[in-house]
């Protein structure tokens, strides 16, 4: 063997070795997506940062995000963000605006482990490529207070009179699909003129009692702290954060059903810290980070192998011991008439800010 070559493999081997500590020292990883996965006592790190950190040198930088848009936003925005964290239906989004790449699973081994029903590779996969790695799962459920309110099945409890001045909504498009539920619409993401129009009236109606609507960033949990509400939709169950406040509130899906999302990583085409991102992704979806997510969101992991860190009844709430939960909700899809919907929106809250100032 040369010398040259020698030395060469000599450096190669000391690279190989290097504790991961040293290899990515002083690096960081920006990040933007749904703000329920921010790490409860810093706001500005993801879930699961900690070990992270410690095992890679490196800091995480996390931009926690209420909607969508803004996250579709983030990802064509000139900051160089490493990775999202979006819901299932904007996942085709961002490959077909060419801002997220194709995903090496050589360097995320666990997902070989993710639950099967999960239909990630329907949703994840373009030309044979994956794109997505799912992370959480759940639907948009009707969360209330088990101290004060009434045991119930229906979506109706929200307009329910017995409990105006307390009641909420999510401020986002998914107050459309859970009032077309309530009315008994089927098609929530193709519904007609027709049946926007009995949407409407019927959000009006939700307007006149007193209601509140959050926007993301805790504004809910800030709202049953204070007492000031009782019934709401959510699109997680914190019901074990909230226990831990002194407050017992449970997550149903209503008789009329319940839409539904799953949620996962992509990377941004401009990372330039592609093996990094690949080892977060991997990270964040072994068991034991998939327990801490589960433990703080009450949204359901992806890893099917966290069941075995999970105690029975957790298995029971979330329903993981079901193997066709999943299917029965309604993911969040593509609406081809958004226009329509947003429309819709513009008004409701119009309207609610009308009668915002006549009751003050």
């Amino acid at each position: 063997m040369s010398r040259l070559l020698k030395h060469t493999f000599i450096l190669l081997l000391s690279l190989l070795l290097l504790p991961f500590s040293l290899l990515f020292a002083n690096e960081s990883l920006k990040i933007a997506g749904w703000d329920v996965y921010a790490d409860p006592e810093n706001t500005t790190k993801t879930i699961g940062y900690e070990s992270f950190e410690k095992k890679y040198g490196v800091s995480i930088e996390f931009t926690p995000l209420s909607n969508l848009d803004d996250i579709i936003e983030a990802a064509e925005s000139e900051i160089d963000y490493d990775l999202f964290i979006i819901s299932n239906e904007g996942i085709a989004v961002l490959h077909d605006m060419g801002v997220v790449k194709a995903l090496n699973l050589k360097k995320i081994p666990q997902y070989h482990s993710l639950h099967p029903n999960l239909k990630y590779t329907k949703w994840g996969q373009f030309n044979s490529k994956v794109y997505a790695i799912p992370w959480a799962w759940g639907p948009t459920g009707l969360m209330y207070d088990t101290d004060n309110v009434d045991v119930m099945n229906s979506w109706e409890a929200l307009w329910d009179e017995k409990y105006k001045g307390k009641v909420a909504m999510w401020n986002d498009i998914s107050m459309i699909w859970t009032t077309a539920l309530t009315l008994g619409y089927k098609n929530v993401y193709s519904l007609t003129k027709t049946q926007l129009e009995s949407v409407k009236k019927k959000l009006f109606e939700f307007n006149s009692l007193h209601a509140y609507y959050y926007k993301g960033g805790g504004e809910e949990i800030d709202l049953v702290k204070k007492g000031k509400i009782l019934i709401y939709n959510s699109w997680y169950d914190p019901s074990s954060r909230l226990k831990s406040m002194g407050k017992n509130f449970k997550m149903i899906i209503p008789k009329e059903g319940a839409v539904g999302m799953f949620d996962s990583y992509m990377i941004s085409i401009n990372t330039n810290k592609e093996e990094l991102s690949h080892h977060y992704i991997n990270h964040q979806i072994t068991p034991d980070i998939q327990q801490r997510m589960l433990r703080l969101t009450g949204l359901a992991p992806s890893n099917i192998e966290t069941l075995a860190l999970l105690k029975p009844e957790e298995i029971r709430a979330l329903h993981l011991d079901d193997p066709e939960y999943f299917n029965q909700m309604t993911l969040w899809d593509h609406m081809p008439r958004k226009n329509l919907y947003e429309k819709v929106l513009e008004e409701v809250r119009k309207d609610y800010e009308a009668k915002l100032k006549r009751r003050k």
